[in-house]
């Protein structure tokens, strides 16, 4: 099937409180976002690469990329105010090619080829998949109090990651409907499982970390080098 991948790149990254956006910041002298584009622009599965960004930033990202990736398969799309919305865009800039679609977050430079293998093969099997790391703290539900109101079993409950890859044909199905009733939600998934498709987990990756933080950066730059778990 041919494949595609959206990676969402257009966020402000406010919590690193540094003036560069997260994505554009060096993780042992490559770019985050060079990091994350690789994983799919390096894959002979891969057919086109779009890359969301903020609007007016392609000529710098252009220069920023170009001794780090191969740009052959890569297209930029400007990015909307929310997450939702610039995945939205980047769906709306797919070849009419492309059956399958990886949706990544920019944030996330160290996902594995094999772990893409594996949702690959899944989401063309099932129609969508996803990886997901099983809970190893207990979970708390609080409120606005912040007191405790119970504690959910975490048994069936998963931590969810990205990439997300899903048939063409069911991802653009739950963005539109998404549209239509106003719904937002904080991953992909869910907008497919509130339209009644089934997903399909794997077994995510630990090192697969989302780097939201000073502190993440530091831990990726430990992982690259080999100190601690990959």
């Amino acid at each position: 099937m041919k494949t595609a991948a959206i990676v969402a790149a257009a966020g402000a990254g406010l919590r690193m409180e540094t003036a560069t956006r997260k994505q554009y910041l060096l993780l042992e002298g490559i770019p985050v976002l060079a990091r994350s584009l690789n994983l799919f622009l390096k894959h002979s599965a891969l057919t086109e690469v779009i890359a969301v960004i903020p609007p007016r930033d392609q000529e710098a990202v252009l220069k920023l990329l170009q001794p780090y990736c191969p740009l052959d398969k890569l297209k930029f799309t400007g990015g909307g105010s929310t997450r939702q919305e610039s995945v939205s865009r980047g769906l709306d800039a797919l070849s009419a090619e492309a059956e399958l679609v990886c949706i990544h977050d920019a944030a996330r430079p160290l996902a594995s080829a094999g772990l893409l293998d594996s949702l690959l093969e899944a989401a063309a099997r099932w129609g969508a998949a996803i990886p997901v790391i099983a809970l190893c703290d207990t979970l708390k539900e609080v409120d606005r109090k912040g007191f405790v109101q119970s504690t959910p079993g975490r048994e069936g409950l998963r931590l969810a990651e990205t990439p997300q890859v899903f048939r063409r044909d069911i991802i653009v199905q739950a963005y539109r409907q998404a549209s239509q009733n106003r719904i937002v939600a904080t991953d992909d998934a869910s907008l497919v499982e509130l339209f009644g498709k089934p997903v399909m987990t794997v077994p995510g990756e630990h090192s697969n970390l989302k780097i939201t933080s000073s502190s993440d950066l530091i831990r990726a730059s430990l992982l690259l080098k080999g100190v601690g778990s990959r």
